[in-house]
């Protein structure tokens, strides 16, 4: 009998042992916790080893002069780099990526508690795992030294913030979630330009659902609108001292014809490029998620529909008719389709779990490895070096890697002396070269498109006087480059020395050359050196 009953006991438990699994947490909130964990070892791993983009190394060394604003972007996507690097005395790659990456992973749980409150949570689970797996938040958003990060993070909190009041609910604290709403929509207009779209989707929930038509009788709304329109004052104060050169910047960009009226080609690209950045059939149910809602949707559907639209169908018109943009532009409207994607998986899951659930895991492990195939070949170039003795052309180049030859080469020498300051052709260089010397170095970048380093006002460069220009030489074309590079002196500087040439490796692996051409200032120029917002040195900061 005692044998009997040990047996029926062991059968008992052999299934918690042949399937382990089924100990994981069945709860919504507890897979999205270990999803989102997961993901951000992931992301510190990633930002600790992939060099800085060109873009990420431009912000860095732009805010060590700090400003009400920047040329390209208002003041925040810059400034979180800096305070983590003023902090730490430290310009390391994960240092000044750590605020960008925190913010990731806290924009999946607004984004989970954004479709919860309209959807439930089997919902808000699967709207926050897309978002977590999605290539564009998963490495640039929630990674980069980007505005993309901060804007996301601050428009799903205002979501977050003002969406039960205008979903019809009764919430405590209304006027609270209203100035909390506010503030944070006051800090995405800090971030990224493209919060101006959010302001216009928000306006349009109050004045055509009735939910937002009753709050509107209240002081809620005009109260966060004019906390919000703050987030605009150091961007208007920058660019009247400035002659709107921002407003000018971004608009041109968005308006370049080349002398045709539309551009389908450029619209197929970006339709295509915002395809890969979310993955593409995450864009595809979203796309569709979103016409559903735009016609028979039900109040909640037509709340996101209404923020989400916008900004999507507006940068579509804009790369339709221009000939030049960039498929994330549109990505703070795709922010707002999860929830509507959230709603459609959730019903899908009742039916077919199981592919479901595959189909994240493919997702999850394909645009991880990719992630990860990327940080190798940026730092070993392992998956080309076998075939080539140097970087081929498709290949990683000087925009992707770290220019570190620039000090530890013998050649280099004299680049970081107390006198010497260093010359760049154009903005994407010289964050190339600005930031491998690191902030005791002045620059200063030739005209033509310097972006925000002719504001700099870096008043080293009228004492130091060992000046040298530094570019980078594609194999095969050294000597065509480095003759523009002498022309693109155009008087302002004069070559007074022998040239030397870098070879920039990764483990060993030939990417690039470096020209390094001692100069000195022609006499009949000076540094050009304005004060408009706060003149400095240029130094590193406390």
């Amino acid at each position: 009998m005692q044998v009997d009953q040990l047996w029926d006991d062991v059968r008992a438990a052999r299934p918690l042992v042949s399937n382990p699994l089924k100990r994981l947490p069945a709860s919504p909130v507890a897979q999205l916790a270990i999803l989102v964990v997961l993901f951000l070892i992931l992301r510190i791993g990633l930002a600790s080893v992939i060099p800085l983009s060109i873009d990420e190394a431009y912000a860095v060394v732009v805010s060590r002069s700090h400003s009400l604003s920047y040329f390209d972007h208002p003041p925040l996507g810059f400034a979180l780099a800096r305070l983590m690097a003023d902090i730490t005395g430290s310009e390391s790659r994960l240092v000044v990526r750590l605020p960008y990456v925190v913010l990731g992973s806290l924009s999946a749980l607004l984004l989970f508690q954004l479709t919860r409150d309209a959807y439930g949570a089997v919902a808000a689970f699967w709207a926050a795992a897309w978002f977590t797996v999605a290539p564009f938040f998963l490495i640039s958003a929630g990674h980069f030294v980007v505005p993309d990060g901060p804007l996301d993070f601050f428009l799903l909190a205002s979501a977050c913030a003002a969406a039960p009041m205008l979903l019809g609910k009764k919430p405590s604290f209304v006027l609270l979630r209203w100035v909390i709403a506010g503030i944070a929509l006051g800090l995405a207009l800090m971030s990224k330009y493209q919060a101006g779209l959010f302001g216009i989707s928000a306006l349009l929930v109050l004045v055509l659902t009735k939910p937002g038509r009753a709050e509107l009788r209240m002081p809620g709304p005009w109260i966060a609108g004019a906390i919000a329109a703050l987030g605009l004052l150091p961007v208007l104060l920058w660019n009247m001292d400035h002659h709107w050169i921002s407003f000018a910047f971004q608009s041109g960009r968005g308006m370049a014809g080349e002398g045709h009226a539309i551009h389908p080609g450029n619209l197929a690209v970006t339709l295509l490029g915002q395809a890969a950045y979310l993955w593409p059939p995450t864009w595809l149910v979203a796309m569709a998620c979103l016409w559903r809602a735009a016609v028979s949707g039900s109040a909640a559907d037509r709340f996101f529909v209404t923020i989400a639209a916008p900004p999507v169908v507006f940068f579509d018109l804009v790369a339709l008719f221009s000939a030049h943009s960039l498929p994330h532009w549109s990505m703070s409207g795709f922010l707002f389709t999860f929830p509507l994607l959230g709603q459609w998986c959730g019903s899908l899951a009742e039916r077919r779990p199981g592919f479901l659930r595959l189909s994240l895991v493919v997702a999850a492990t394909v645009v991880s490895l990719l992630a990860v195939g990327f940080a190798v070949q940026t730092r070993t170039g392992a998956f080309t070096r076998a075939f080539y003795e140097r970087a081929p052309k498709f290949d990683v180049n000087w925009q992707l890697v770290d220019w570190s030859a620039l000090t530890g080469d013998p050649q280099s020498s004299g680049l970081g002396g107390a006198d010497a300051y260093v010359v760049a052709s154009n903005w994407m260089q010289g964050a190339r070269v600005a930031d491998a010397l690191g902030p005791d170095v002045p620059i200063e970048v030739l005209p033509g498109d310097p972006r925000h380093f002719q504001f700099m006002d870096d008043r080293r460069l009228n004492t130091r006087s060992a000046g040298f220009f530094v570019g980078a030489l594609d194999f095969g074309k050294e000597a065509p480059r480095e003759q523009e590079y002498r022309d693109s002196l155009n008087g302002q500087f004069v070559v007074e020395g022998p040239p030397r040439r870098l070879i920039q490796r990764i483990a060993g692996f030939p990417v690039f050359e470096i020209l390094v051409l001692p100069v000195k200032r022609a006499e009949a120029t000076q540094p050009s050196i304005q004060s408009k917002d706060g003149a400095n040195d240029g130094g590193p900061r406390p």
